[in-house]
């Protein structure tokens, strides 16, 4: 297939920055709508999004698609390796806020509000927590093997 017949969500390796941007808004915007609404159904919204980017892949994720154009296109991409990496630590924690307030356990669920909350804004800011905490597995098991 030529590069030209190619569709921009079809499966690659590399994912252009906006893409990451639009998706990471779009968990931050809901977790913001979740938190201000104080209604733990909102919760379900981002992390169907994120489930169903993980298993049909990120053409899918309605985020990249509702938000990914208020992001500057540019050369930066990021890998799939980091970005699976980081959609899995963004659904635990979305899933760990979702069961605790259903279960009554505020404290845990805005903690891990909290967590997720930050990881997304330093991200948006620049600095990727979850690339941070993947290099440092990666290391740790290097070390070990």
């Amino acid at each position: 297939m030529s590069l030209q017949t190619r569709s921009a969500y079809d499966c690659i390796d590399e994912f252009p920055l906006q893409w990451v941007r639009g998706n990471q808004l779009g968990i931050l915007l809901s977790v913001v709508a979740a938190v201000v609404a104080q209604q733990a159904w909102a919760l379900a919204i981002p992390l169907a999004v994120q489930l169903v980017s993980r298993w049909a892949g990120i053409r899918y994720n309605v985020f990249v698609r509702a938000f990914s154009a208020l992001f500057p296109k540019n050369a930066r991409t990021e890998s799939r390796e980091l970005l699976r990496f980081n959609n899995l630590l963004a659904i635990l924690f979305l899933a760990a806020a979702l069961i605790a307030w259903l279960l009554h356990a505020p404290t845990v669920a805005y903690v891990s509000l909290a967590m997720l909350t930050a990881a997304v804004i330093a991200a948006l800011c620049g600095f990727c927590v979850g690339c941070f905490a993947y290099f440092q597995w990666k290391r740790f098991r290097a070390r070990r093997g």
